[in-house]
């Protein structure tokens, strides 16, 4: 009888011990994480781009159907938004004004973002280069963006 009492006292222990080490883990795992935890990089790039005064405006290259061939601009969601004519620098503008209504200096710059499903043949450097004469702003071209559906 003695024997058993003892047994069953000492699994009680174990399983209190266990369970505090199971505690114990957990809370250093924890402050592990907290301590590798850093800024999202996201946030520095948007610090790098307030400190060079960069504001990137993002714009669709529609590739098929009735978007073929035009762009639109995309909102912080990369939805389409309005239909921006390439052939005067109006719609850009009103863009530039509605973002920055007190007229703060950036630097902008348009970055055409082209479908990774589309072929993109009329879209060539020529094009791309008149465009900017166009807007007169820097424009960059991306290929192969993968759009959420």
């Amino acid at each position: 009888m003695k024997v058993t009492s003892v047994i069953a006292r000492f699994i009680s222990l174990v399983d209190v011990v266990l369970i505090l080490l199971g505690v114990l883990l957990l809370v250093l795992l924890h402050a592990q994480v907290r301590t590798q935890v850093q800024r999202p990089q996201e946030d520095k790039r948007d610090e790098i781009q307030k400190v060079a005064g960069l504001d990137f405006l993002y714009f669709y290259v529609g590739w098929k159907g009735p978007e073929k061939d035009r762009c639109y601009f995309l909102d912080t969601n990369l939805k389409l938004g309005r239909e921006v004519r390439t052939e005067t620098a109006d719609d850009l503008q009103m863009i530039l004004k509605t973002r920055h209504p007190q007229g703060e200096r950036t630097n902008p710059v348009v970055l055409l973002l082209f479908s990774e499903e589309g072929w993109y043949s009329t879209w060539d450097s020529k094009r791309i280069a008149a465009l900017e004469q166009t807007w007169k702003i820097k424009v960059v071209p991306v290929y192969n963006v993968r759009f959420p559906h």
